[in-house]
């Protein structure tokens, strides 16, 4: 299955985030009272593969996190040995915080 390949590394290499979607799970984790994990929504992500260019250099897919994530979808590309954050989509709920509401400028 591709998308266990897919999910198995991320798990293996990081991602990078960027400042942007850092300070929005950030602020989530605040207004929650919980730690969250870019990488766990990754695992309960569906990947979006009509969005998605496995075949292109780099790589990269379209994930649609879970409901209870900030974001609604990430656009990831990967390199030989890491992941990096391309496009954050913030849910409409997101926009409580500044630093979503700073980027959207």
């Amino acid at each position: 299955m591709p998308e266990k390949r897919i999910k198995s590394r991320i798990q293996l290499n990081s991602i990078e985030l960027d400042a942007v979607v850092s300070c929005a799970i950030q602020c989530w984790e605040e207004q929650q009272g919980k730690s969250a994990s870019l990488e766990a929504w990754l695992m309960d992500a569906e990947i979006d593969w009509s969005m998605s260019g496995p075949r292109e250099t780099p790589q990269r897919y379209v994930f649609i996190l879970p409901v209870e994530a900030p974001l609604k979808s990430v656009e990831c590309q990967f390199s030989q040995n890491s992941g990096m954050i391309t496009t954050a989509i913030f849910r409409d709920n997101a926009d409580r915080c500044q630093c979503v509401s700073d980027s959207e400028e």
